[in-house]
């Protein structure tokens, strides 16, 4: 009777320390669902910070493409506004032919 008794004192102590295993093992689950939820929320974070850089790079590439149509419409008038030039220069240079025409006749007409 008593090596029985002890024997369930044994089984009843071994139990006992397995109850606590278990329990420091469901302990340390719950450390670690905490601490994979923090790292989700992190994952979820770096996500919309990737998004919104993503977005902010399309953003910034269609202004870069605004700015080269711009600059070719801002090649374009100057071309046309070099041209303009030239053709007034040669305007000019007529008048001023023309002017020098008048200026001879009228002293022609003055000598005469």
């Amino acid at each position: 009777a008593w090596s029985v008794m002890n024997d369930l004192t044994s089984v009843s102590d071994t139990s006992l320390a397995e109850v606590e295993r278990a329990r420091a093992t469901t302990d340390n689950l719950v450390v670690i669902e905490t601490d994979m939820a923090e790292v989700l929320k992190g994952n979820q974070q770096i996500l919309n910070a990737s998004q919104e850089i993503a977005t902010a790079v399309n953003q910034s590439k269609k202004a870069i493409d605004q700015i080269a149509a711009a600059a070719e419409q801002a090649a374009s008038n100057t071309t046309e506004a070099s041209a303009a030039a030239e053709q007034q220069a040669r305007g000019v240079e007529s008048l001023a032919m023309a002017i020098e025409d008048i200026a001879s006749v009228a002293d022609e007409l003055q000598s005469a």
